[in-house]
This record gives C-alpha cells, structure tokens and sequence, in this order.
C-alpha cells in the first residue's frame, strides 16, 4: 500500500509531501493545479517498480523509468519535466509498504537518470490509471499509434490500459472476491461490454440487442473496463485497495 508521495520541482509542483494516504484518495483543485501531474508521477514509479525484473526483464530500474516518463508525459527529454525557473533539481519520493523509491535529476537530464534509489522488492500487481478521454472507441487507434507509428498523442496511461483490454478473459471461475463484483457490475450496466476479435471493436451487449460502443453511455464505458480487467484477470486479489481519483 502506498503511504506517502513527496515530489520537488516536478512540473506545476514546486513542493508537494502527501502522506498516511488510504485505500480511497480524492485529489481535489483548479484546473492548472497540477493533479494529473501528481497521478503521471505515482503511475510512472508505480509502473517502474511493476515491469522492473518482471519476466525476462533485462532493463535497470532507471532505464524503465526513464521510457516510463518520456511515454506518459511526452515531452522531448525528461529534463522538460522539471519545473520553469527552479535551482534544484526534480525529485520524487514514494513509500510503499515502508520501502522507500525515489530519484532525481537536472533540467539538462536527456534520457539517462542516475540518480535513483529503490528499496521496494518487484511487484506482482498491476496499476490501472483510467485517463479522461474515452478508451474502448480509440482502441485499435491508440494500439496503432504506439506500437505501429510510434507517435506521441496517446500517452503510456492509454497505452497501457489498450493493452491490458487486449488480454482476453481467462477461462473458468472468477476470483471469488471479484465473483459478486463482476455480477453487480452487470447488474448496474444492464449488460455486458465484449470485444469481438474477427472486427475488432467492442459491443454493448443488452438482452438479445447489440449496439455499438460509439453510442453507448460513457458511464457504461468506464464500468465496462473495470469488468473487462476482472475478467481477463490483469487486476488481482494481491493488490490493495488503493484507489485515486482527481475532481
């Protein structure tokens, strides 16, 4: 679980410590105030520490960071990330399960980070950051744009989650903690979201009626990824209940 974020000179945030965080966290401001910044920045070391010796993983911790911010806040080198005007250097601190991850570097700073520490042991689980533009219509686009063009447009926080919604459902009996989710979820819906691989694109599946995913509800659209990620299994029973959100 995460207790605490501590970021300096990371774009907007100039000085920001968040700590005894809980299992739901609002981040509540203006607009310009920096709260997709603050949530960019944990997704990114989240990630890190995620796909770091996951695998056949070969990459260092600071190389994955540094592909991990490049891609989710796209700008042309990650010195940009440091906040106009600033002496210092960016920094950044997470503590998960009292184990401390945190890094730094200069606005000069093209690619490579050096200065990195990580106390916390590899992650088994998954984060999801769900982004404000709508993702199950933009599928294929956002899948071709970063795996094909190699574009920016479309940051890791969606490239991420089209690929996790690629994974297809696995097949026998859900998680029994996750059993009575997926059953309310379809109750909420009135229906099921399935991706239909010969076309693919995804349907609102209701009764015998099938409709597009363009003229389906947004709030329908949002439910149905965390239905389709219990489904095919990416989010599992390991991870805590943490969960952020900005208004």
């Amino acid at each position: 679980m995460i207790h605490q974020i501590k970021l300096c000179n990371f774009g907007p945030l100039s000085d920001i410590h968040w700590s005894e965080l809980g299992k739901i966290n609002l981040v509540i401001g203006g607009n310009g105030s920096g709260k997709t910044f603050l949530l960019k920045a944990m997704y990114s070391s989240l990630r890190t520490l995620e796909e770091y010796k996951r695998g056949n993983e070969q990459r260092s911790a600071s190389e994955i960071l540094s592909d991990k911010l490049y891609w989710t806040f796209q700008a042309e080198k990650i010195g940009d990330l440091v906040s106009k005007g600033a002496d210092a250097p960016l920094s950044s601190l997470l503590t998960i399960d009292n184990k401390d991850f945190c890094y730094s570097f200069g606005k000069d700073t093209s690619k490579q980070i050096s200065s990195l520490e990580n106390h916390v042991p590899p992650r088994a689980s998954n984060s999801v950051f769900l982004p404000a533009k709508e993702v199950l219509s933009l599928h294929q686009v956002i899948l071709k744009s970063r795996e094909q063009d190699k574009a920016f447009g479309f940051d890791d926080t969606y490239y991420d989650l089209a690929k996790a919604l690629r994974i297809s459902p696995r097949m026998g009996k859900n998680y029994k903690e996750f059993a009575q989710s997926r059953t309310t979820l379809k109750d909420i819906l009135g229906g099921v979201v399935e991706y239909d691989e010969t076309s693919g694109r995804w349907h609102f599946f209701k009764g015998r009626h099938k409709f597009p995913i363009g003229v389906t509800a947004e709030g329908i659209k949002k439910i149905a990824i965390l239905d389709t990620l219990l489904g095919n299994r990416y989010l599992n029973t390991k991870v805590g209940p943490e969960f952020k959100t900005k208004i």
